[in-house]
């Protein structure tokens, strides 16, 4: 019988770990001309329905790993991931010519990627006595890749993030689940976090789809940024840094901070022409895990104070948002800039707070408040003037919006703080609660460009 695929219970491959034997089993696939490798539920080498791994699964080009229903879990004080390209990290991966390609890593029946207990390397400790970078505790990290796929199992308890694209391109990533057994961010484990996807530079032309379950931190984070230990190690010359052709679509997430999505770039790179639809907000009334934000756009930190590397107004450009469920704190929140932005049908429910906070929304001591029937008069008033205008948007058109939230800390739907508007348009706003329509703090032009329709 011709031999279609590896495992790493082949007699050949069963080595003195579990790592090595599953990495047997991928060497040994590739010299043989072969692009499969599939980890079952059982572990010959043990005896045992769990495979543990001490040390990064290394992935060359062409190559498909199978978790058959199959637990894999971050053996004990371990640091490392448990995938990665082979040239992640490489000075050949850093460059044109170390482009991989066509890699997949697809769960069936139930597979478990675990991340164990703790191994007390944190973004507190990162770097640190001897340590390495945080970026170590990823679970799944591809760098300068093409063609790729991820989805079809769970991910348990990551130690950081559990998956991080670099450069990553034409790939799909979907049907995942993510669990907390705990909810790490006591001052003896530190686990924060810890992100489900995150998107860095040079990503684009990427689908993510059918999310769901609890993160520690962001969902799905698309993050543009330089200057900082990872990027400066990771940077693949003369390649596009800008994130960009992204659909994300059909998620149903817990956080029990930060956002469910978020959009960040900074030192000059760019995100653009990102689709969300269907994006749920699924937080359990009356428990601790709940959003901040559901989709959060832009941030005033990340550039190290120097205005230079700070995002520019179209840096994020060409968003569109679509089917969104929340009782998030805010369910959408702009800050440094954004242009062309879309959201459509926004359901903002439970304990839910604002629909649109753009600008500095903690900021509103003593904000000006009103209803659209004095919209007109209030044009022509002034609020606080504030040094400078930080938050910028442009060309916004947010419509279909059902506020179904009581009173918890909002002080009005749409919250403009320190942000300069040009062709805003509010359309079609069924507000079921007492709060206003629209609040202004700390601005120059109360009401800038805004039209309520």
């Amino acid at each position: 019988m011709i031999k279609q695929f590896y495992t790493p219970n082949n007699t050949e491959c069963i080595g003195r770990t579990d790592s090595v034997s599953i990495q047997r089993a991928v060497d040994k696939a590739s010299e043989s001309g072969l692009d499969t490798v599939v980890i079952p539920r059982y572990n010959l080498r043990t005896g045992k329905n769990i495979w543990i791994i001490d040390e990064t699964i290394l992935l060359p080009s062409c190559m498909t790993i199978i978790l058959e229903g199959c637990h894999m879990r971050m053996a004990d004080g371990a640091v490392c991931n448990m995938f990665a390209n082979s040239n992640a990290r490489t000075e050949i991966g850093n460059t044109p010519g170390g482009e991989q390609h066509d890699i997949a890593i697809i769960g069936r029946g139930q597979a478990v990627l675990d991340g164990g207990e703790p191994n007390g390397l944190s973004e507190f400790t990162s770097m640190k006595d001897g340590r390495p970078h945080i970026s170590q505790n990823l679970t799944i990290y591809l760098h300068n890749v093409t063609r790729f796929i991820i989805e079809g199992f769970t991910v348990v308890d990551q130690r950081w993030w559990a998956m991080a694209f670099m450069y990553a391109r034409s790939g799909r990533v979907g049907n995942l689940n993510f669990r907390l057994t705990r909810h790490a961010i006591d001052s003896k484990t530190q686990w924060r976090n810890q992100d489900g996807i995150d998107l860095r530079v040079g990503c684009s032309d990427i689908e993510i789809y059918s999310i769901s379950g609890e993160v520690g931190d962001d969902m799905i984070a698309l993050t543009a940024l330089n200057g900082i230990h990872f990027e400066e190690k990771e940077r693949v010359e003369g390649a596009d840094t800008d994130i960009h052709d992204v659909i994300i679509r059909d998620v149903r997430g817990v956080t029990n901070m930060c956002a469910i999505i978020r959009l960040l770039c900074q030192y000059g790179n760019k995100i653009y022409n990102i689709t969300m639809r269907d994006i749920y907000d699924v937080a359990r009334p009356g428990k601790e895990s709940r959003a901040q934000m559901l989709l959060r756009i832009g941030d005033e930190g990340y550039y190290r104070g120097d205005e230079s590397l700070r995002a520019k107004p179209g840096d994020i450009c060409n968003i569109s948002a679509e089917n969104l469920y929340t009782s998030a704190m805010a369910a959408i929140v702009t800050a440094v800039g954004v242009r062309n932005f879309t959201a459509k049908n926004i359901h903002v429910r439970g304990v839910g707070g604002y629909v649109w906070a753009c600008g500095h929304y903690t900021v509103n001591k003593s904000p000006r408040i009103f209803h659209p029937d004095d919209y007109e008069q209030h044009k022509t008033e002034r609020c606080i003037a504030y040094k400078s205008l930080t938050t910028t948007a442009e060309n916004v058109v947010i419509e279909d919006v059902f506020y179904e939230a009581g009173d918890f800390g909002a002080e009005a739907l749409f919250s403009f703080s320190r942000a300069a508007l040009s062709d805003v348009t509010i359309s079609r706003v069924h507000n079921a609660s007492s709060l206003p329509l629209l609040s202004f703090a700390d601005m120059e032009d109360a009401a800038g460009d805004i039209k309520l329709l």
